[in-house]
């Protein structure tokens, strides 16, 4: 078991732009599995599943261009 971090989590507002996450988004190091979870208000919350050792889950490498190119459709 890994004391380190277990997923990423991106916490978003207008309901298409987690839509297209959800449906776009994909690590570029590694084989990420996505859901949608609410929070106690009815926030959803886009929470990425990264492969251990993943640079973007241990916070070498930023998940802003993944993260960009999912926003747009762009997988």
């Amino acid at each position: 078991m890994s004391n380190g971090p277990e997923r990423s989590d991106i916490v978003g507002g207008p309901a298409l732009l987690i839509a297209a996450l959800l449906s776009n988004y994909q690590c570029g190091h590694c084989d990420s599995e996505t859901e949608v979870r609410h929070d106690r208000h009815g926030n959803p919350h886009l929470i990425i599943h990264h492969d251990d050792g993943c640079p973007v889950l241990t916070g070498a490498i930023s998940s802003i261009p993944d993260t960009v190119r999912a926003a747009a459709g762009q997988t």
